[in-house]
């Protein structure tokens, strides 16, 4: 968590984040989902701008969302043991 992602890389997810938008918004059902979807935990804005805001991703801010949502006393770890084993 201490350096940022390269700029390859946060274009890289950019570009799959657009393509999986547009896919996912191609019928008028997963149009009327993602508006639904979109007022549960935000607003009709988020559905309206996410492409646009997806260009305000920059290194320094993952990096920052990093640090800050990804410290390790945040972690949850558990363990699966399989039955019988």
């Amino acid at each position: 968590l201490d350096s940022p992602v390269t700029n390859a890389e946060i274009e890289r997810a950019i570009k799959q984040a657009k393509a999986l938008f547009a896919f996912c918004s191609e019928n008028i059902s997963n149009q009327a989902f993602w508006l639904g979807y979109a007022e549960m935990f935000a607003t009709y804005d988020w559905f309206e701008n996410y492409v646009e805001h997806l260009a305000q991703v920059t290194p320094e801010k993952v990096l920052e969302a990093a640090q800050t949502y990804l410290h390790p006393n945040n972690r949850v770890v558990g363990f699966y043991t399989p039955e019988g084993g």
